[in-house]
């Protein structure tokens, strides 16, 4: 088989994997069905490996030597200890966001905001959570601080994980994706303080109770 069009073949089995894992369909300590999959795509399983590869890379595969994969778990103290890295560090990118930044990435990030409420309101958790991460890695970005943004964009895999372990109920969901705009406002307005508060609470929210039932 040409090499792009395994390639291509390769991209798909990545993107329907990412997808089912950031749903919560395949959940945290499932193995992957390399030999279904490959049959699924008829296809070898060099692109299906390819692509778990990949996934693995990313953080949401746990690959077992001379074994098989599995997607990832993340334990209540894992999770927890995300959580406050991730706080500290998009408290820090508020700190420094000024008028200027912010004129400059609000249409940015009032788009991902949308599209996670778009998303939301189709039933697409796994596009919530992709464009959930990308409204955050632009609000990193808009700080200017390029250490900081290096830093948070290699975590990304990890906040991916947290997103899902936390697996809130939708209604639950739906409430914490409205306080993208309510961030973007108090940034608006200057009220840095009062924005970093609500980011706690918008990462945090009551996070032991819900991690682990998703992977259960």
């Amino acid at each position: 088989m040409p090499k792009c069009i395994q390639n291509s073949l390769s991209d798909q089995v990545y993107t329907m994997l990412k997808d089912q894992i950031l749903s919560g369909q395949l959940k945290g300590g499932m193995k992957i069905p390399e030999e279904s999959l490959a049959e699924q795509f008829g296809v070898s399983r060099t692109p299906i490996r390819e692509a778990i590869r990949r996934l693995a890379e990313y953080g949401l595969i746990t690959i077992k030597p001379r074994s098989h994969a599995t997607v990832s778990l993340i334990s209540e103290q894992e999770a927890s200890d995300i959580a406050k890295v991730r706080v500290t560090l998009e408290q820090l990118a508020i700190d420094s966001i000024d008028e200027a930044s912010y004129t400059k990435n609000v249409k940015e990030l009032s788009r991902y905001a949308a599209d996670c409420q778009y998303a939301m309101g189709i039933g697409d958790r796994a596009t919530v959570f992709e464009q959930d991460s990308l409204f955050h890695l632009a609000l990193i970005r808009s700080s200017g601080n390029s250490a900081l943004i290096s830093i948070c964009e290699r975590l990304d895999a990890k906040i991916q994980q947290l997103r899902i372990a936390q697996n809130l109920p939708e209604d639950e969901l739906s409430y914490y994706l409205g306080q993208h705009a309510q961030m973007m406002t108090l940034l608006k307005n200057g009220e840095k303080e009062a924005c970093k508060r609500l980011l706690y609470e918008h990462i945090t929210h009551d996070l032991t109770s819900h991690v682990g039932s998703r992977q259960a």
